[in-house]
């Protein structure tokens, strides 16, 4: 089960998704096209609250190049949910997100799922998206990192925005 919050009002408003129903929240859940004079169109798009208000919520690298696996599908959505907010600190808290895992996993899937996090860590690194600098989460408290890796990220880990003025 994955549940959402508003972080304004900490109200739940999904308790449960499949994978079409995350598609639909996450990008575009409804989409209507109308055709007006002059072969011009007006299109109407529902988005997600938290994307609407991001400031830039269409920079994210192309991850979805090809079909995700599920637990692809499940790191992008918390990546994508993560980097909503507001704030320019995204932490990702790792062991919860395993501990609420909507499946059994065994330690070769959350190695590749920690690993998946870590690789589009990397690929906003080169899209200039995050500064070159982390926190990993240890024993509750954050510790300066210069590289995230399998072992280090076990409980959480925080990236920074860069801000482009």
């Amino acid at each position: 089960m994955i549940e959402f919050f508003d972080q304004l009002q900490g109200n739940s408003f999904i308790k449960f998704f499949s994978d079409t129903e995350y598609r639909s929240l996450v990008s575009i859940p409804e989409l209507k096209l109308e055709k007006a004079k002059q072969n011009a169109w007006y299109v109407t798009a529902w988005i997600a609250e938290e994307l609407f208000f991001y400031s830039h919520p269409f920079l994210f690298p192309d991850f979805l190049e090809r079909k995700p696996t599920k637990d692809e599908f499940n790191v992008q959505f918390e990546v994508i949910q993560t980097f909503s907010s507001i704030s320019v600190e995204k932490i990702f808290y790792i062991e919860e997100f395993i501990k609420n895992y909507p499946a059994k996993l065994n330690n070769q899937r959350i190695t590749f799922i920690k690993h998946y996090f870590i690789e589009i860590m990397e690929l906003f690194q080169e899209q200039k998206l995050i500064e070159s600098n982390y926190k990993i989460l240890s024993n509750g408290k954050f510790y300066n990192q210069t590289k995230l890796t399998t072992q280090n990220i076990s409980e959480g880990f925080v990236v920074y925005e860069k801000i482009s003025i």
